[in-house]
């Protein structure tokens, strides 16, 4: 079996080292609340890496696999994670939720003015 390495796109391959790059931070400094965003990045590396493996060997396997996992699954892990934060936000349950400076909340009542009650 011969490699083909000029096969490779210059593009892909650089695609390849930022998103490996992007994914040590991803995964170092991952809280509980991020889980599911570093599992979607994770995703998308192996989409990135599998993209450029198909261009030297099982090009339709990991064709489907770049297509199906790298791209559709981390979408529905980046929906997941979306809709899961926002229920926290709402629910106020997420203590890392930044609170509102601009219109602070007095006996019910938004005060928009810079904290002045009328």
């Amino acid at each position: 079996m011969v490699l083909d390495l000029g096969a490779l796109d210059a593009k892909e391959l650089v695609l390849v080292a930022v998103a490996v790059a992007g994914l040590i931070p991803a995964i170092t400094q991952r809280t509980e609340g991020a889980r599911l965003f570093s599992l979607g990045y994770v995703l998308l590396v192996f989409g990135a890496v599998a993209t450029n493996l198909e261009h030297v060997m099982l090009g339709e396997v990991l064709g489907l696999l770049e297509h199906v996992v790298g791209i559709g699954a981390a979408g529905v892990v980046f929906f997941l994670a979306a809709y899961s934060r926002r229920k926290r936000i709402l629910e106020d349950d997420d203590p890392t939720t930044p609170g509102d400076d601009a219109a602070d909340a007095v006996d019910g009542t938004a005060v928009a003015d810079g904290g002045e009650v009328a």
